[in-house]
């Protein structure tokens, strides 16, 4: 399975995505992180600098040793072009699942307004479109729910979804974008 299309661990992305600004080391990269998303994701630097080395192993980083004048030299970090496309990938697609709103779909957010004019727009389009399909799967779902607490499990799940719908169209419109309200 190539490093494009295998399961990673989603705490890779923001690493990923803040080397998009250029080489750096870890401890920029620990600064930076928690700069701009550390109201959304705090990741520590031994977390970092673990799938750091993971990274780099599956080639999707590299590390340069340079020395400094009068300190121990200092591991910088690139993104590779395959890390590049693996982040690029990630990041201009929505969550398939609720519980990947709170992290991953705040931090594609942050990250989609670095990877250019149209992506934040696009993304919170295709998010809306994922949300919406999956209300209409639901409420399909609902017509033969077995049991009671099938129904209220499936409506509490509706109702959490078309929350995220009425924020996201908020947030289109806020944007000057045109929601598509199902």
């Amino acid at each position: 399975m190539g490093a494009a299309n295998m399961i990673r661990n989603p705490a890779e992305y923001p690493i990923l995505g803040i080397l998009l600004r250029g080489p750096m080391h870890g401890y920029d990269m620990c600064r930076q992180l928690g700069e701009g998303i550390g109201s959304i994701w705090r990741l520590g630097k031994s977390q970092i600098y673990a799938l750091l080395a993971k990274l780099e192993r599956e080639g999707l980083v590299t590390r340069e040793r340079v020395g400094q004048e009068n300190l121990p030299a200092k591991n910088i970090f690139s993104l590779t072009p395959r890390g590049r496309e693996v982040f690029k990938a990630w990041a201009t697609n929505p969550v398939r699942h609720m519980r990947q709103m709170r992290l991953e779909f705040l931090t594609k957010l942050w990250f989609a307004r670095q990877l250019g004019a149209n992506s934040e727009r696009d993304l919170i389009r295709d998010q809306l479109s994922q949300c919406q399909e999956q209300v209409q799967r639901l409420e399909t779902s609902k017509q033969s729910c077995g049991t009671e607490i099938e129904a209220r499990c499936l409506e509490f799940r509706v109702v959490t979804i078309r929350a995220a719908i009425s924020w996201l169209e908020g947030l289109s419109e806020a944007m000057g974008g045109v929601s598509d309200r199902r």
